[in-house]
């Protein structure tokens, strides 16, 4: 299956670059069949880079049952980092109005999951991303009128409450959570502005 290690990698965090290194180097996961690789790779947290044709490949046993179960473990530590650390960078842009619009956008999608997340752990939790959301706009509508994102306020209090809870949000969360709150936000997103507005819409 990985006869060629692919040259361009997707991003990866530490914790899953030395995983991916040391299971690559093994002379076993070399060796093994392409269903076994596939295994190996979903229990160190890889799956993502099995190829998609290994799934419908007829002469491989189903993998189905473990990649569902692989989405559905909680992350492991480091896991996310990298994710976090790319809100945070939009976030403290937006604070100082050095963001562009990408900036707008890994925000606004950031904090909308994670209200689509707390609405499945608390009201109140959920109600406070409201207010960032509320905030979301207001900046928005600040770069419309001149160019130049920041939030007022109460809209940086309500966005330092949500920055937090996105995070821990998600390290406690799965993978499959994680992914169900993200088809949410797009579908919430296609149906009210398809690509006419920068999101950051309440869902």
């Amino acid at each position: 299956m990985l006869k060629e290690v692919p040259q361009d990698l997707p991003p990866m965090n530490r914790a899953q670059r030395k995983a991916w290194d040391k299971l690559t180097k093994s002379a076993a996961f070399q060796k093994a069949s392409p269903y076994r690789q596939a295994v190996e790779l979903h229990r160190k947290g890889l799956g993502f880079m099995v190829p998609k044709d290994v799934y419908t490949d007829a002469s491989i046993p189903n993998l189905a049952p473990i990649a569902l179960l692989n989405d559905c473990r909680p992350f492991r530590e480091g896991e996310v980092d990298l994710d976090i650390v790319r809100v945070r960078g939009a976030y403290e842009r937006l604070k100082d109005g050095t963001a562009d619009e990408d900036d707008f956008l890994l925000a606004g999608l950031a904090i909308n999951m994670a209200k689509v997340r707390a609405m499945e752990i608390s009201e109140f939790l959920a109600d406070e991303i409201e207010k960032a959301q509320d905030a979301m706009n207001r900046c928005r509508e600040r770069y419309l009128k001149h160019s130049r994102f920041g939030f007022d306020g109460e809209g940086l209090q309500a966005m330092e409450y949500a920055i937090e809870a996105h995070d821990e949000i998600l390290v406690n969360s799965s993978r499959k959570q994680m992914q169900d709150a993200a088809d949410v936000v797009r579908r919430v997103l296609l149906k009210q502005m398809g690509d006419k507005q920068l999101p950051a819409l309440k869902v």
